[in-house]
């Protein structure tokens, strides 16, 4: 999750430290397929949801095995069901966090439905996008809907679309490629090569798309994957949910995904420190995420383990590293008052002011 020096946000491939959840799928009971449209802001997918009939801005995050709920600030109106204390684990250096796991809750995205749904709960307040973001987001949801259908998210044109898995048809235009994914714990994994010093190296990626970043990689001299000498500047990389992820940012000389070739890639190496979690799976060799899927169109097919893949009008857009040194957030709103005056005609025809008609006030 990259997108310019100092303008990192948070990375989302979280690691959830329990598997007791319900197994209810979401449901499309009318339509073939189902259309959402979404924001992309800094490479990151936030989109509408409704939990328990309030309605929510979440993260599309492939990196995340279940809901995660945050910055519930202000919002009684939500009711959450039979909860209970839990701990959650993910990137980040300050260990494990504690949470409250929410049973029973009834999740709405687009026209999909999904009952009786387990939604972990975080009040950790650093634990929020809003600031960095612009825009008010209360959580982030991943496999349960990339699991219940083919999943396709259009980036050029900023929407998805859920679509039954028995009614898609496979992408047969030689516009069109097809990958092969693998899951592992509920995350998606994809294979790509990286030249970092003259020699192309395979690896194997997390598809994280809740992160902004183009690529990271960790560091493993086995397999010749190491930072570019003279060629890295230390960074805050962003916040998992276990803390502050550092390491270090330089370029890669090539990156190939499939048929797809592009040059000096942005890329990043996260600190040993931060990446314990990561580490569960072996083969892993580090993440791909928003600023490389984003020059994409996609369909994602889970259960026959296919991403379907087609470069956009984004795809030869620059990469590039801000080097203001600048940072902007919001904290809070700001509430502004607007005079509307009552406009009137003398029997010249002559407008003249009658008074104050009413005083607006908007966030």
């Amino acid at each position: 999750m990259a997108f310019g020096l100092k303008h990192t946000l948070f990375s989302l491939p979280f690691l959830l430290s329990f598997f007791c959840y319900s197994q209810n799928t979401f449901n499309l009971l009318k339509n073939k397929s189902s259309k959402i449209r979404f924001e992309l802001i800094n490479n990151i997918i936030v989109m509408p949801v409704e939990l328990n009939g309030v309605k929510l801005s979440f993260v599309l995050d492939t990196g995340v095995s279940r809901p995660i709920l945050f910055n519930l600030v202000n919002m009684d109106s939500l009711q959450m069901k039979n909860t209970d204390k839990i701990y959650l684990r993910g990137l980040g250096n300050q260990g494990r966090i504690e949470a409250v796991r929410s049973k029973g809750n009834t999740i709405r995205v687009g026209e999909a439905i999904a009952v009786n749904r387990d939604v972990s709960v975080v009040f950790d307040p650093n634990i929020n996008f809003t600031p960095r973001l612009g825009v008010p987001v209360h959580g982030i949801i991943g496999f349960d809907i990339f699991r219940d259908f083919v999943v396709e998210i259009n980036y050029s044109s900023k929407y998805l679309r859920l679509h039954k898995t028995q009614f898609f048809k496979q992408k047969t235009s030689k516009k069109w490629q097809t990958l092969s994914i693998d899951l592992h714990n509920r995350k998606p994994y994809l294979n790509a090569y990286v030249n970092i010093h003259g020699e192309t190296v395979p690896v194997k990626l997390l598809i994280d798309s809740g992160g902004s970043d183009s690529i990271w990689l960790f560091e493993d001299k086995t397999k010749g994957i190491t930072v570019p000498k003279d060629l890295y500047f230390h960074d805050f990389l962003g916040r998992g949910l276990s803390g502050s992820v550092y390491g270090k940012r330089s370029k890669l000389r090539q990156f190939n995904l499939g048929p797809y070739s592009l040059n000096d890639v942005n890329v990043a190496f996260p600190d040993s420190a931060s990446l314990s979690t990561a580490r569960y799976y072996e083969p892993r060799n580090g993440s791909i995420s928003g600023n490389m899927l984003k020059r994409f169109n996609l369909f994602f097919d889970y259960r026959r383990g296919k991403l379907h893949i087609k470069r956009n009008s984004n795809y030869k857009a620059s990469f590039y590293y801000n080097n203001s040194g600048i940072i902007l957030e919001q904290r809070g709103m700001r509430l502004h008052r607007r005079k509307i005056e009552a406009v009137g005609q003398d029997s010249y025809g002559n407008k003249n002011i009658q008074g104050v008609k009413a005083i607006q006030t908007t966030p």
